[in-house]
């Protein structure tokens, strides 16, 4: 089920399908790096926003554990950086970073998520950071 829910709603923006993998009652709290999300407009406004800040956005599952009605799930997330990213602007370069998120499943939907994301790689990669891709080969 995560790897569907992974191909169809993150990785082909199938957001009409929504419902299929998702609980109306969703929450996706990935706090302090964004307020809780909920119901199927949370996930679809998640969805929109890293669509629309990395072009060819794509999150490839490498990980999943499950036990009862929990799922573990780790993610290498790419795309190129071509929209605005929270309030960072476009840099057109390349991201790749690790996720990890938590799913507690009831009835075969998500209800709920938390997770966390390495984004100071990926504000290093991105140049926002010291230690990323504008720096490598300097010196």
């Amino acid at each position: 089920m995560v790897r569907d829910l992974t191909e169809a709603i993150w990785n082909r923006c199938e957001l009409e399908r929504i419902p299929e993998f998702y609980s109306a009652e969703y929450v996706a709290d990935f706090r302090p790096l964004a307020p809780p999300r909920t119901g199927h407009a949370g996930i679809r406004g998640m969805v929109e926003r890293a669509w629309e800040a990395f072009t060819d956005y794509r999150e490839e599952l490498q990980e999943v554990v499950a036990e009862g009605p929990l799922v573990v799930a780790q993610f290498t997330v790419t795309g190129i950086h071509t929209g605005t990213w929270g309030q960072l602007p476009p840099t057109n370069r390349a991201v790749s970073f690790k996720e990890a998120a938590f799913l507690q499943l009831r009835g075969g939907l998500v209800i709920r998520q938390t997770g966390i994301s390495d984004n100071l790689t990926a504000l290093r990669q991105l140049g926002f950071l010291p230690g990323g891709k504008a720096e490598e080969g300097a010196g």
